[in-house]
């Protein structure tokens, strides 16, 4: 029997990866993650069962996160005290150190479970994604009064939230890049949303 070795298991990963971030689930090759990985078919199967088996080694982390954050963000202990304070600075600061504290890490794999599902369990992901942020909108458009704002504008919001969100993390590589531009992302969201939804004349 031959021994399972570290290395090979992440170059069959990181292959994957590639594939799938390329490809997606449905239409990636699992001859071409094979073979990128420098491997064989036969070693493949000594260390994941089927393509369905490396997705879901590269995305189940992310999901799971992904489902705790949904799961348990009413329990965040939110800076909501922000709305009182009308620099932007201040606002910018923390909202990059409650990103860092409290938000899932976001990376190629997140792109993957979002845009690269269909065709395996993980495929409804987006779907429930746009479905909280929808809600939470409307949550907020209720909390504020919303007489002057059509409630389908909660929708288009979580859209364009979630493209502009996935075009970062597709476009910029840099960590701390990427960190700030998030930051800049919800700031443009969550600003432009309150003054929609709230008193501003």
């Amino acid at each position: 029997m031959q021994i399972k070795k570290e290395e090979v298991r992440m170059a069959l990963l990181d292959a994957a990866e590639k594939e799938f971030l390329d490809k997606g689930f449905k239409n990636a090759s699992l001859r071409k993650i094979i073979k990128a990985a420098g491997t064989t078919i036969g070693n493949f199967y000594n260390y994941f069962d089927s393509k369905e088996a490396i997705y879901e080694a590269l995305v189940e982390g992310e999901y799971n996160k992904f489902v705790y954050f949904i799961e348990h963000h009413d329990e965040i202990n939110r800076p909501d005290y922000l709305w009182e304070i009308a620099n932007v600075r201040k606002w910018r600061s923390v909202m990059f150190e409650f990103i860092e504290a409290y938000i899932p890490p976001f990376s190629n794999r997140f792109v993957l479970l979002i845009e690269g599902s269909e065709g395996t369990r993980f495929e409804k992901t987006r779907d429930i994604l746009l479905q909280v942020l929808t809600e939470h909108f409307l949550s907020h458009m209720e909390e504020f009064g919303h007489s002057h704002v059509h409630p389908e504008m909660a929708e288009i919001i979580a859209i364009q939230f979630i493209e502009g969100f996935l075009f970062i993390l597709k476009n910029y590589k840099e960590e701390t890049i990427r960190k700030k531009l998030i930051t800049e992302h919800f700031l443009f969201h969550i600003i432009g949303s309150m003054s929609l939804i709230g008193d501003f004349k």
